[in-house]
């Protein structure tokens, strides 16, 4: 049998953060400036790096190359939200119907493993898992996250050399992310692999598979349809 891999991004795909990222976020750039701050840069879809780079640009903080800043706003508010984390669930958060099922159901499949690809830095993820009730699967082990990398392809490559530690045999065209984003979508396509989206975020079914998701699925409430789109999209 043939190994897939299966990365799962998280925000509106497993989970609803229900604006966590943002309401954290908002008070440790204030912090930082010493002032209300300009929110003006784009969330959806995109790693936790680019984003908060971007914040700091437009709120004349730093220049693009300031990694050293962009690294400690990362790190404070990766605190914030580990101080303040039942602020997730309590604002309207939660796992979205069907993905524990959808994770339990791959994971009786011999042939699949399930690792992250998300843009979330590491410590915000993990912690999203936890208040969510996913105990240890996707596997945090076998991915990559929103760290290091603007650009989504990078977390796909990273998840690759994640399982090639692992000595999972597993070439980009058997890796499959599932995703509710075009960026979703197109960080698959340009590491070479797959991608099976989900209508569940703020990206509709017709943006998705035109931006090139090999089956677009509503939800993740029919885990026989998941299952099969995984691994006719990995060949």
């Amino acid at each position: 049998m043939t190994d897939v891999l299966v990365l799962w991004d998280l925000d509106l795909t497993l989970l609803d953060p229900a604006g966590f990222g943002a309401r954290m976020i908002a008070p440790t750039l204030a912090d930082l400036l010493g002032r209300e701050p300009v929110l003006g840069a784009s969330f959806a879809g995109r790693t936790d790096r680019a984003i908060l780079t971007d914040l700091l640009e437009l709120n004349g903080a730093t220049g693009p190359d300031d990694d050293e800043l962009v690294t400690s706003l990362m790190d404070a508010v990766a605190r914030r939200c580990e101080t303040f984390g039942d602020d997730l669930l309590a604002g309207g958060g939660g796992p979205l119907p069907g993905a524990h099922e959808a994770v339990a159901a791959l994971a009786a499949d011999p042939r699949v493993h399930q690792g992250i690809v998300t843009g979330n830095m590491r410590r915000t993820a993990l912690l999203k898992l936890r208040l969510c009730g996913f105990d240890g699967l996707p596997d945090p082990d076998l991915g990559a996250f929103g760290d290091h990398h603007a650009d989504r392809a990078h977390l796909v490559r990273e998840a690759l050399v994640a399982a090639a530690r692992r000595g999972l045999d597993v070439p980009p065209s058997r890796a499959v992310v599932v995703g509710d984003h075009v960026h979703d979508v197109r960080g698959a396509l340009d590491a070479g692999a797959a991608c099976v989206a989900v209508a569940t975020g703020r990206v509709t079914a017709d943006e998705l598979a035109a931006a090139g998701a090999h089956c677009v699925l509503p939800d993740l409430t029919d885990t026989d349809a998941l299952r099969a789109a995984i691994h006719s999209a990995a060949g």
